[in-house]
């Protein structure tokens, strides 16, 4: 057994990380599907208080993970960038301070799925930035 293992250290190694990533990426998907009736919530309060939503949320409303993956990051991004970041006009742009306090202080079980997503997002993009300079440097 051990001399498969010694023999077999990279396949082995490449399954053990192809998997973690496939993981990461399952994730990343059950949590799509999580939030996107909450999204649909938080949207509806929001125009219910604000009118409207800022305009690269309006402009990416329809987006989906699968289909168009930037333009569900330019949708979400006004819930995640709130919740995340503190506030600016350049990463919060046409919202008022007024929306991304309200964006904060909303119920946690509409935005703990949020903050999850954007925890796996970023533990993926070091794992895979990681793997990429790993390989470069064996």
């Amino acid at each position: 057994m051990k001399n498969f293992l010694i023999e077999n250290f990279d396949n082995i190694r490449f399954l053990f990380v192809t998997a973690i990533l496939f993981g990461f990426v399952v994730l990343v998907f059950v949590s799509y599907v999580i939030n996107k009736d909450n999204y649909e919530k938080i949207v509806k309060l929001y125009e219910e208080k604000f009118d409207r939503l800022p305009q690269t949320a309006r402009l990416a409303r329809g987006a989906s993970l699968i289909g168009s993956p930037a333009a569900y990051h330019a949708k979400v991004g006004f819930i995640m960038g709130s919740l995340i970041f503190p506030y600016n006009r350049v990463t919060n742009h046409d919202m008022s301070i007024e929306g991304y306090t309200f964006i904060r202080n909303l119920p946690g079980y509409l935005i703990t799925g949020f903050k999850v997503e954007a925890a796996i997002w970023f533990i993926l993009t070091i794992l895979i930035s990681s793997l990429i300079c790993i390989e470069n440097i064996v």
